[in-house]
Formats: C-alpha cells, sequence, structure tokens
C-alpha cells in the first residue's frame, strides 16, 4: 500500500518540479538550447504505443484460457470470494446453482 502511495504523490509532484527545473534553466545565464519538438514528440508517441502493448501483454497473461469458466466474486457468510477461473469439468454445485455456467465466449 505505501507503493501505491509513494507512486500517486510522484505522479503528482513530476509535473511541478519539471516546471520549476525549465522555470530554472530558463532564467540562467545559459538557458537550454532549442527544443526538438517533433523528435521529443515521436518519441512520446512511440513510448505510448510501447506501453499500450505491453500492457495489453500484462492483461491477457492475467486471464482465463481456453475451456475454463470465470466464477466472479461473491459474499459467502459475511466475506467475500473472489473470483476465479476454474477448468469447466470442475465447477462447484454452489457456483452452478448461481447460474455462473455459462461457456466463455
Amino acid at each position: 500500500m505505501i507503493r501505491i502511495t509513494i507512486l500517486e504523490i510522484a505522479s503528482f509532484f513530476l509535473p511541478f518540479l519539471i516546471f520549476f527545473i525549465w522555470r530554472w534553466q530558463s532564467s540562467s545565464e545559459h538557458p537550454i538550447e532549442a527544443t526538438p519538438t517533433l523528435r521529443l514528440a515521436a518519441i512520446g508517441a512511440g513510448l505510448a504505443v510501447l506501453m499500450m502493448i505491453a500492457l495489453v501483454l500484462v492483461e491477457s497473461s492475467r486471464g482465463g484460457h481456453e475451456g475454463e469458466i470465470y466464477i466472479p466474486s461473491r459474499i459467502v457468510d459475511g466475506r467475500v470470494v473472489p473470483g476465479r477461473f476454474v477448468p469447466a469439468g470442475e465447477v462447484e454445485t454452489d457456483d452452478a446453482e448461481a447460474g455462473d455456467t455459462t461457456e466463455p465466449q
């Protein structure tokens, strides 16, 4: 949980840090040379595409496989039972009564 909090705080403060570095550089005696805007835009677009591909690959490995049925999370005796994938032949009877035996599409 602390890692997520630190990541959120860092994500919030990063634009401010970049802005203050830019202001500090622009007010110095030797300002930064002209910025290659087109090159930076192309690099940013390429990184965005790579990130989308990485996210698709990571999320596809977390899903179920062929012939598995997803049993959604539910509350049993006041506790949350997390969702899971089970082979089609191993569906529990209480899951079958709940109507969770539909075939994957």
